[in-house]
């Protein structure tokens, strides 16, 4: 363990705690960047409702990030994820449940999916939309303050509840993919006084991709993804993945900002698979915030639907 008095770490642990506080202001803070996984790779519905049964199959996805492990009150995501076809698959449905915290600040969100897919032949077009329910929490009654008689600390407690809506288009053929989404296109925020007022934070995300296929066991599946967010810079990852025998992956990426992401998967059994993604950053944070790690579990019915589709489906 880290000794907290460095400054470097110092500085780092009190910016966690501004940035939880913002919420205080505004109570929209969190609402402006989604947490950016690795395991979009592997589930396209994180960022674009369009995937929502494009793949033909029902899977279910569990998932936990840690990040900056060294640092309390680091961010912390939980998401449980589900998706598959309908209507002989030319509807797709699905849902969401995330849990996101840092510092004295959560999110709750519940979502749905649904999605529309055209056979157009060689080629297949899909639209798709999510709605649901961001729940904003603040618990003011861990801060230690210099005025307790502030009345922006009153209270044990801030919670709202409000409404968030996007969308999605994606378009494949044969070995290769382009996808645009915005899923958290519009959002209604419930002010710190009572009010409603609608605002704007448009995550807009254009990933692209192919499947490679070398030989009968080994197939390599370069992708890259896109993300605006206003007031916020943007990101961009660039990955290729590997896969043996349509049951070992392991990839490697790069996102901007100096990260490094190291991603494995695999299928433990016909219907089950189980996944690991490390975050390395270039910057002097690696020394103390400790590093960032997903786990993933995976369950799929009828896994052999998605063999010969382009990788991130």
């Amino acid at each position: 363990m880290y000794k907290s008095e460095h400054p470097l770490k110092t500085m780092l642990q009190r910016s966690l705690l501004f940035a939880a506080l913002g919420v205080l202001g505004t109570f929209t803070s969190l609402a402006q960047q989604d947490v950016l996984t690795g395991q979009y790779l592997f589930n396209g519905t994180l960022i674009n409702p369009a995937y929502a049964g494009a793949s033909g199959q029902w899977e279910t996805m569990a998932m936990q990030r840690l990040q900056w492990v060294e640092f309390d009150g680091a961010p912390n995501t939980g998401i449980l994820s589900a998706h598959g076809a309908i209507a002989n698959g030319e509807l797709g449905v699905g849902g969401l449940i995330a849990i996101d915290g840092v510092g004295i600040t959560s999110t709750f969100e519940l979502a749905g999916n649904a999605a529309y897919h055209l056979d157009m032949g060689e080629s297949d077009l899909s639209f798709g939309l999510r709605g649901g329910l961001l729940q904003y929490r603040a618990r003011l009654g861990e801060i230690d303050v210099i005025d307790p008689a502030d009345p922006v600390y009153q209270g044990t407690q801030l919670s709202a509840w409000v409404p968030r809506f996007g969308f999605g288009a994606l378009f494949r053929r044969n070995n290769w993919f382009v996808g645009f989404s915005a899923p958290m296109l519009f959002v209604f925020d419930k002010a710190l006084d009572g009010g409603i007022s609608p605002y704007y934070r448009n995550h807009m995300y254009a990933q692209g991709g192919m499947n490679l296929r070398a030989n009968s066991w080994l197939s390599l599946s370069p992708s890259v993804l896109f993300r605006s967010t206003p007031d916020v810079p943007s990101i961009l990852d660039l990955n290729l993945v590997a896969t043996v025998s349509d049951a070992y992956t392991l990839g490697l990426g790069y996102r901007t900002g100096s990260s490094f992401v190291l991603l494995t998967q695999c299928r433990i059994s016909n219907q089950f698979r189980i996944g690991y993604t490390r975050d390395f950053t270039a910057t002097d944070i690696r020394t103390y915030a400790g590093g960032t790690h997903e786990i993933v579990l995976g369950w799929d019915l009828n896994p052999r639907a998605k063999q010969d589709m382009p990788f991130g489906m």
